[in-house]
């Protein structure tokens, strides 16, 4: 197993299922808590950023330990890994967080997620608030907000609406770098051996430019190293059919795709509920798979593969990481699967709330947007180096728009 970097020149590159859903999701609670136990690094980043910031600024000298940070969520059905870090910050913070959660419709239910929103800021003791993932709507909610309490700090970390409305009406949004992806995942297909790329998707989705741009990368990077990609549409999980759907979906078509194009065959789908039966089916037909849909080692890996991780090795996720590597192995899978090394969904709570937190505490020069602290935040948060870049779309770069990238392991 062995850290790859990665550009989008690939020349500069070191080298019939069921689910089976064991109780795995308390192996994530120990490695969410981490990134805010400060290490001796970033108390001395915390402690300078202090030092520097209250040394004749007002608005430093203005704030205050009494103020709360509020977080908007997915539920567990939509992103696990997101509802369990921001419970995880709750419980690590009962007194400075306020929790709420988005409709599991929000697609449908935006003045759900408006009033509930507001709720939020209602309280006057809520300085900023994260939305992760910031699903369709966030930026109406944050548009009202913002008609009663221009002082919040607002943050939509994996942002879902188009770029242009997000960055009007919010003061720093952000996701995983979308369109690289779609190069990153057909570069390492390739080197894996694979000759087929089947993209699992459906029009909500592909109506997000982002989403849009990665798939042209992927056909684009197909065509120049002779890969073969085939568009395949799932069920919304909005839809009727819902999550259950678009799993049972995946379950009958991986192994019909491998039956047609032969196991040199790899699979992406674009949802999360999608990662699990996939990874599954990729591993009982000896296929490939990149990463899932919100890179993670959490995402899908371990109840696909059956994890079960002793007391001892609870939320570390160097052990799960090396976990995912041996259980492939035994399957004769070893070079089939990867994924980030940072956990995408958590990163965007423990990286959004760090940053939070710097806000409340003066720490960004008094503006709201500091990307410096930015950047630092969610590095001490990776526990590493991320690779931050301002987001351009449709022609126009948005200085408080950023895409993040991190390190590619294959298993």
């Amino acid at each position: 197993m062995g850290k790859r970097i990665w550009t989008t020149d690939r020349k500069i590159r070191s080298p019939e299922c069921t689910l089976r859903r064991p109780a795995v999701f308390l192996a994530y609670r120990f490695f969410l808590l981490q990134p805010l136990r400060r290490t001796g690094r970033q108390d001395k980043w915390f402690r300078r950023q202090k030092s520097a910031d209250t040394s004749g600024d007002t608005a430093a000298e203005e704030t205050t330990s009494d103020y709360k940070i509020g977080i908007m969520t997915t539920t567990v059905s939509q992103s696990e890994e997101s509802y369990r870090a921001a419970e995880m910050l709750m419980e690590q913070n009962p007194d400075k967080i306020v929790l709420a959660t988005f409709p599991d419709k929000f697609a449908t239910e935006q003045e759900t997620t408006i009033s509930t929103a507001l709720s939020l800021a209602s309280d006057p003791d809520v300085k900023a608030i994260i939305f992760s993932q910031a699903v369709q709507g966030t930026a109406a909610a944050c548009q009202k907000i913002r008609e009663v309490r221009p002082d919040i700090l607002l943050i939509a970390a994996g942002y879902q609406d188009d770029s242009a409305t997000t960055a009007a009406n919010c003061d720093i949004f952000y996701h995983s770098n979308v369109p690289k992806m779609g190069f990153q995942m057909v570069d390492e297909l390739s080197d894996m051996g694979a000759k087929t790329f089947v993209h699992y998707s459906f029009p909500r989705h592909l109506a997000w430019q982002p989403t849009a741009d990665r798939l042209q990368n992927m056909k684009d990077r197909c065509a120049e190293l002779g890969l073969t990609l085939v568009e395949t549409t799932t069920p919304d999980p909005m839809s009727d059919a819902g999550t259950s759907g678009t799993q049972q979906f995946i379950l009958e078509d991986v192994p019909r795709a491998v039956d047609q194009y032969g196991t040199e065959t790899a699979f992406f789908g674009t949802n999360t509920a999608q990662q699990e039966p996939m990874i599954k089916c990729v591993v009982d037909t000896k296929s490939y798979f990149t990463y899932p849909s919100d890179p993670s080692p959490f995402v899908g890996f371990p109840a696909a593969l059956g994890i079960e991780v002793p007391e001892d090795k609870l939320y570390d996720t160097e052990y799960m990481m090396n976990a995912i590597s041996e259980k492939l192995a035994e399957a004769d899978m070893s070079g089939h699967m990867g994924t980030w090394t940072a956990p995408v969904m958590t990163l965007f709570m423990t990286g959004s709330y760090a940053y939070a937190e710097a806000f409340c505490e003066g720490l960004t020069n008094g503006e709201k947007v500091d990307a410096e602290v930015f950047k630092q935040a969610l590095s001490e948060a990776a526990g590493g180096d991320v690779d931050v870049e301002n987001i351009t779309d449709g022609g126009t770069t948005y200085d408080n728009g950023f895409y993040i990238m991190c390190s590619y392991e294959r298993f």
